[in-house]
């Protein structure tokens, strides 16, 4: 009888060792994505506004895409170099009639600080679930030194 006791331990303790494991794995898993998906882009070098406008007048540019803020613009030039571009407070409405004067095709992306989800709510689901599988850890080591059902 003490042997099948022990085999049912056993049992519940691979269980639960396997269950932690696939666990530990999901989280590892999310935090990978979450890296990949911040570092997938590469970073255009940077170039000032007067040299956008200068290259906008010798027809230097090949397209452009706006932040949906409108406080950047990234774009390309006919040499196929890309280039990213801070533009001041309220000239990006200005820089679209440029480009459309010129007949260069623009586009509008979402702009990355706008991607609460990444930025805010993942960090703290995992924080919390650390938090709350501690707690239930530590609750469950209680109760089995008391010994009580509840």
């Amino acid at each position: 009888m003490r042997l099948l006791r022990y085999s049912t331990m056993a049992l519940r303790l691979r269980r639960r060792n396997t269950i932690y494991f696939i666990l530990l794995a999901g989280l590892l898993a999310v935090i990978w994505a979450s890296y990949q998906s911040i570092n997938q882009t590469a970073m255009p070098a940077h170039k000032p506004l007067s040299d956008l406008l200068t290259a906008l007048d010798e027809k230097q540019v090949a397209n452009g895409v706006f932040t949906t803020d409108g406080d950047r613009l990234d774009w390309t030039d006919t040499q196929g170099g890309r280039y990213r571009t801070f533009l001041p407070a309220g000239y990006s409405t200005v820089l679209v009639d440029k480009f459309h004067e010129s007949q260069l095709p623009v586009d509008v992306a979402q702009s990355p600080g706008s991607n609460v989800w990444l930025a805010v709510v993942l960090p703290n689901v995992i924080l919390f679930l650390t938090i709350g599988g501690f707690l239930w850890y530590v609750l469950r080591r209680q109760r089995a030194k008391t010994g009580s059902s509840v």
